[in-house]
């Protein structure tokens, strides 16, 4: 059951062929006669089905199997009576063969287009994954690169009177462009966040991205890429709006001189 639905997805195509039989098959049809959405997902796997079946390639027939049917059709008409009125002739029997492949073939088309549909979400997952990978080694080999250089500084933050129990500490790389905090922090107020900011020898402050404590409860470490040899003289966390601000607008709660 899928969302209070007795049908997946996926299975509709299955219940439009009538591969889904007994109870079930009752139980689904109950459910689809009083539920809308339902019945407009059955109607739009019902037309599936049947341009999946149109678009199924022609197949020609041997040509010695042509030639017999030929000769029986010859046959037949040459012993032909007059049809007596209200009878109904008999079915042909290429009929009784074409039918059922044709349905078979229609349920084969189907059950590789919904295995074609899995696959698709399977790679698409796969790509999510590699992408996060990919990136936490980005983040891993950073975090090497700043820590092992000589030229990388370490600056002590200090709390400020409203987070006493808070305390950080960075190491920064002008050099690299590279910034790594450690620390901790309260949970900011609803719609806040915290953001980090490098006070260089003169202008502005530069930003070095906004975070959230939540996000290092792996080792409370982040790595921050900020534009490459900054005259740097402090470092500041404040509070700011959620998405952070181009300058610092809140209250201060960390800061340390270089």
């Amino acid at each position: 059951m899928t969302n209070g639905h007795p049908i997946r997805e996926d299975e509709f195509e299955l219940f439009a062929l009538g591969v889904i039989a007994g109870e079930e098959c009752a139980s689904i049809q109950a459910h689809i006669d009083a539920c809308p959405e339902c019945a407009r997902k059955l109607a739009e796997a019902r037309g599936r089905v049947a341009l999946l079946s149109l678009a199924a390639p022609q197949q020609n027939p041997p040509a010695a199997l042509k030639q017999r049917l030929l000769e029986t059709i010859r046959a037949e008409k040459s012993l032909r009576a007059v049809p007596v009125r209200g009878t109904r002739p008999a079915p042909r029997w290429w009929n009784t063969i074409w039918a059922p492949a044709a349905l078979a073939l229609a349920i084969a088309t189907v059950f590789l287009w919904i295995s074609d549909r899995r696959l698709d979400r399977q790679l698409h997952q796969m790509r999510q994954a590699t992408q996060t990978y990919q990136a936490q080694t980005q983040r891993d080999r950073e975090l090497v690169q700043i820590l092992t250089a000589r030229d990388t500084m370490t600056v002590s933050l200090s709390p400020m009177p409203q987070v006493p129990k808070a305390w950080a500490s960075l190491k920064y790389n002008p050099r690299m462009g590279l910034v790594c905090y450690t620390g901790d922090l309260p949970a900011p107020p609803p719609n806040k966040v915290y953001q980090m900011w490098i006070v260089p020898a003169s202008g502005a402050a530069v930003s070095a991205g906004v975070f959230m404590p939540a996000a290092f409860n792996q080792g409370r470490v982040c790595v921050a890429k900020v534009p490459r040899n900054i005259s740097c003289k402090a470092f500041a966390v404040t509070l700011e709006p959620a998405g952070g601000m181009p300058q610092p607008t809140g209250a201060k709660v960390l800061a340390g001189a270089l």
